[in-house]
């Protein structure tokens, strides 16, 4: 785990890549109905898709950063390593779950995976982030409404 946390910026952006790219391949498996829409309807899909997507992850990433910011230093590409594998790590765990039910997920799926990506997040953080205890616990209760977030 510790080479993951030397990257260069390029590499950051690949790992941010994966994410998008796994959350469209999530995504678009969920829809069913987008095989039957005509062109400019999926192009507006994918573009919603990845508005999603990118939003989604600089309020993520942005809270954590904000929180940690005024008392913390040396911290950013940690939590941006932990959030990317904790959000691809449940986006691949989600394709799996919708390709073997062949539907969209129900609700408690969705809590078991988000536990599970939300979770590791949480653990990843905690274990290699090196703060205070507050500052732990203010990025855990974040990563914890995050997860109640992603439900709805």
């Amino acid at each position: 785990m510790k080479k993951l946390y030397k990257l260069d910026g390029w590499t950051l952006f690949a790992m941010f890549l994966i994410l998008a790219f796994s959350e469209l391949i999530q995504m678009f498996l969920s829809n069913q109905n987008i095989s039957s829409a005509p062109a400019m309807g999926k192009a507006l899909e994918l573009g919603m898709y990845l508005l999603t997507i990118i939003i989604g992850f600089a309020i993520y990433y942005g809270v954590m950063y904000l929180v940690l910011n005024n008392n913390e230093t040396g911290f950013q590409k940690i939590i941006f390593v932990n959030i990317v594998i904790g959000l691809v790590v449940a986006a691949i765990l989600s394709i799996i779950a919708g390709l073997i039910a062949g539907k969209a997920l129900n609700i408690w799926i969705k809590i078991v995976i988000g536990l599970i990506g939300n979770g590791l997040i949480a653990w990843t953080n905690w274990k290699e982030l090196k703060i205070s205890q507050s500052s732990k616990i203010k990025i855990s209760v974040w990563t914890a409404i995050c997860f109640v977030v992603s439900l709805f």
